[in-house]
């Protein structure tokens, strides 16, 4: 641990020179920034030669693009021991995630989650989630030529915009955070960084699968240190749910039988998981996380601002 010229551990963010996610969120952070000047030329030259590293990395990126990747570095015992599988039960009386969800969905009173693909009539105005418009789409549904303004690079971005600052979405987010800080941060044990928003799914009944073969270190921006969380708000089982090797390579897939209300932990970056057309008669809405600890970095890491594609924020123990 690294400190000041008072004896007070320096925060991380602050070696780096990087905007602190503590005060971002909460507007104070209990670690020191005030970083004495050895220390802050050392890591001043130890970012400029990560700087240039990575610069390396990215021409050797484009130069073997098309070679299978590396294999990953190791991450200590007790990281791999925190992503072991497990499925493990939360209070849905305290966290109403189904309820939230349904919300953002826009979904009408008593509308089951698991029959969203049942709606007879679709309304001229799109959807508040763009995730509803890309599931009925995907499974075969006829939608409304106004709900084209839903996509597009452009358009997107305004409806993501109307998405974020609506309502239902703050409070689902707000919900969100309370069950990864009174659920998700017992399991891990520690301070970690963790997707924000998580990644939401819904697979009507379909012919089409939503996800195909692959584990996380396949793609670019993952860490090696990540713990996936994938939590159904509906009942899965069969076609309808994650299909999952036991272990890094072993090719053994099958089903995980989940009830809302649970959640499956993995180790998505190194395993292998992909989902099946959902041929039952149940749309399936989950959503999913991955959370990295702060014991799988190492001190030369920058603190992420993104994990793979999605933005992150930081959980303090």
């Amino acid at each position: 641990v690294l400190l000041d010229a008072s004896g007070n551990p320096l925060c991380h963010s602050a070696l780096w020179d990087m905007r602190c996610p503590r005060i971002r969120r909460f507007g104070i952070c209990q670690y020191s920034h005030e970083v004495p000047e050895p220390i802050r030329i050392e890591f001043d030259k130890r970012k400029e030669e990560k700087g240039r590293a990575k610069r390396q990395a990215n021409a050797e990126r484009v130069r073997t693009w098309n070679l299978p990747p590396p294999p990953p570095a190791a991450v200590p015992d007790t990281v791999n021991a925190k992503r072991a599988e497990i499925v493990f039960e939360y209070d849905t009386g305290a966290h109403q995630l189904a309820d939230l969800i349904s919300h953002v969905l826009e979904c009408a009173s008593e509308e089951p989650l698991s029959k969203l693909h049942l709606r007879t009539i679709l309304p001229d105005d799109p959807p508040l989630c763009p995730t509803l418009h890309h599931a009925f789409r995907l499974a075969g549904r006829k939608v409304p030529k106004s709900w084209r303004a839903v996509m597009g690079t452009g358009r997107n971005r305004r409806i993501i915009a109307r998405l974020v600052a609506s309502e239902p979405y703050k409070r689902w987010l707000k919900g969100y955070d309370n069950w990864v800080r009174t659920v998700i941060l017992p399991l891990i044990g520690e301070s970690f960084y963790y997707q924000r928003p998580p990644t939401l799914r819904i697979a009507m009944p379909s012919h089409a699968a939503t996800i195909g073969v692959h584990r996380d270190a396949d793609y670019h921006g993952h860490h090696r240190g990540e713990i996936n969380f994938w939590c159904p708000l509906v009942d899965v089982h069969d076609s309808n749910t994650l299909w999952l090797e036991s272990a890094p390579g072993k090719g053994d897939f099958a089903p995980r039988q989940l009830r809302a209300g649970s959640c499956l932990r993995f180790n998505g970056y190194l395993c292998r998981h992909y989902t099946q057309p959902n041929q039952t008669s149940n749309t399936r809405v989950s959503f999913d996380l991955r959370c990295i600890p702060l014991s799988a970095m190492d001190l030369e890491e920058e603190p992420p601002t993104v994990i793979g594609d999605y933005a992150c924020a930081f959980m303090d123990a």
